[in-house]
This record gives structure tokens, sequence and C-alpha cells, in this order.
């Protein structure tokens, strides 16, 4: 099942294929490991990674190493606590492919969404299309990050980096 036709262009494309997956595809105008740093070095993805409306980011920790942690977390003065988002890479083939788990929490540890993460990278004529596998516990789980409008905050967030790489 398709969400969102396939657009000409870079914006992001969004499908189910099973029950419990969200696959993202994204095509930047930049060659895959300028892609690569954006997408995991904190200095650059405090730049595109943008919070929701009225929220702040307060960490941004990357260590794309496997056995090494993710840590983002955003706050808003209406908001108390704190959103988290935390991971554990699992594995890193440098500029081609890289897992990690990522746990959405508030800052009173109630979990809001877990799921492991895939980012795969190819590269032809310096562009770079990103590919991401999101693979949730259940049905429910998949389609309660679907409904949450993910989708347009991530392609905000994109459009930020077709800026970063240009």
């Amino acid at each position: 099942m398709s969400l969102t036709a396939p657009t000409p262009g870079k914006d992001l494309h969004i499908s189910t294929p099973t029950d419990t997956t969200i696959v993202l595809s994204r095509t930047f105008d930049a060659p895959r490991h300028l892609v690569w740093q954006a997408m995991f070095t904190p200095d650059k993805m405090r730049r595109w990674m943008l919070p929701p409306p009225g929220w702040t980011m307060t960490t941004c920790e990357c260590d794309a190493r496997v056995g090494g942690a993710v840590e983002v977390a955003w706050k808003s003065e209406e908001a108390d606590p704190a959103m988290t988002l935390r991971g554990v890479f699992t594995e890193v083939v440098p500029h081609e492919r890289i897992v990690h788990t990522e746990t959405m929490a508030l800052g009173s540890g109630q979990v809001i969404g877990s799921l492991v993460e895939k980012h795969e990278f190819a590269e032809q004529g310096g562009a770079t299309t990103m590919r991401i596998t999101q693979t949730y516990a259940s049905k429910e789980a998949r389609d309660a990050a679907i409904a949450s409008g993910m989708d347009q905050g991530m392609e905000a967030g994109y459009k930020q980096l077709d800026m970063l790489l240009a």
C-alpha cells in the first residue's frame, strides 16, 4: 500500500510494504558521503533536524559506530517533560548502510514509540537516494507513527538538509 504517490524531484516518498514496516525514500543533490555526514554528525544534524513548532532541540549526540548511541531531545515551554529519541547503532557500513534501534519517549520515561531503523544510501550521477526502512513491533505501532504526521516533519527537515548540502 502506498501512502503517497511518488513525486518527481526530491519529495519524500512513503510506502508500507508490510503490516509492521514503513519505507521512506528521498533523493538529495549531493554525493552520498556528504549526505551521510549530514545525517550522522551532531553539528550538522542540529542544522536540519527541525523540532516541532514551539519546541527547541536541547540535546544532539550521535556516535555512528557499532555500539555507539544516538540521542536527540526537544522541549517546549508548554510541554513538560521533554521528548527524547534514543538508540544504539547495530550495523554500520560507512556511506552505504546503517541500522539503529530507536525509542521515542517523554522525559517522564513514557515510551511513545519504538522501532528499528535502517538507512541505505545509493549514489548515481552525484545525487544520493536515501532509503529508510522502519520496522515496528506491531501494525498498531506502525499506524500510530503514520498518523502522527511524521512524514511532514521529516520532509520539512529534509528541505533544510537540501539547503545545507547546496
